[in-house]
């Protein structure tokens, strides 16, 4: 019997069996859809609105099931207030998304968001404690049902941490944790974590051992934050699910690139 044959019945028998597709997923920090400007403050809704219409031709070209976004307005003075995570669903078909405001007030609105093409519920947005003199971080949490499984739900998270001290990054760390620990799902979590992996800075390993996650090749000499040449934007999956492709988009949405991740759920 041919090689072809064989793998034409071996994806015919995990057809049969319902063994879960492959969930496909995104994380982008938008920078407030200035695209690779210089701030969103000297732009235009107009200039905004096509920023945005690129990242919509990324996702419609990429198709991901689930995609997070960080730093996205919902009603903001320097972009147009409009909600950029609805229109970002509505013009790529995504049928599901939720965004949770982390810095409200003085005409701003935004934060982190998911939108999704499987339903999303228990919906929460969490906002980290402000810190002295910058915005503050936070993050959303959805439950769904992985692709094609009968009864399994998954966890997924958007989040964004602060940018300038690893002590206020594990302090918002103690609250993403606090905010899992009871939730038995598989999970995803993914966003722009401000920091790389490893060294002298410890702060992603103690997300792995705290939540039961892992990622993509941790010590491999990825970009994803051009202007620092860093990987500051990751994706991390608990240990029952594999990640099978990652890649890091070229296109120019952000001042960060954008992270594709497959991901296989394996026997829970």
């Amino acid at each position: 019997m041919s090689s072809f044959i064989l793998l034409l019945l071996f994806a015919s028998t995990n057809v049969l069996a319902g063994e879960p597709a492959l969930l496909k997923v995104m994380t982008l920090n938008v920078a407030h859809a200035r695209s690779d400007g210089p701030s969103q403050l000297f732009q235009s809704e107009d200039q905004a609105t096509l920023n945005l219409w690129k990242i919509v031709n990324v996702l419609r070209r990429e198709e991901p099931h689930v995609v997070a976004f960080q730093e996205i307005d919902k009603n903001s003075f320097w972009n147009g207030r409009f909600n950029h995570t609805e229109f970002l669903a509505e013009q790529a078909n995504y049928p599901h998304h939720f965004s949770g405001a982390h810095i409200e007030g003085d005409n701003l609105e935004y934060g982190t968001a998911l939108v999704s093409r499987l339903s999303m519920k228990e919906t929460t947005s969490v906002k980290f404690d402000r810190p002295f003199a910058r915005p503050r971080k936070g993050f959303v949490v959805s439950t769904a049902r992985w692709p094609e499984s009968n009864n399994i739900d998954v966890d997924i998270v958007s989040v964004h941490f602060d940018f300038l001290t690893h002590n206020q990054r594990l302090k918002e760390a103690k609250k993403l944790i606090a905010a899992l620990e009871d939730r038995s799902n598989p999970r995803i979590i993914m966003g722009d974590l401000n920091s790389d992996y490893g060294g002298d800075n410890q702060f992603i390993p103690l997300l792995e051992e705290a939540l039961g996650v892992s990622t993509w090749e941790p010590h491999a000499e990825i970009v994803t934050f051009p202007k620092l040449q860093k990987r500051l934007d990751w994706v991390l999956v608990s240990n029952d699910i594999e990640i099978v492709s990652h890649a890091i988009l070229s296109d120019t949405l952000s001042d960060h690139l954008a992270v594709v991740a497959e991901l296989r759920l394996l026997e829970i």
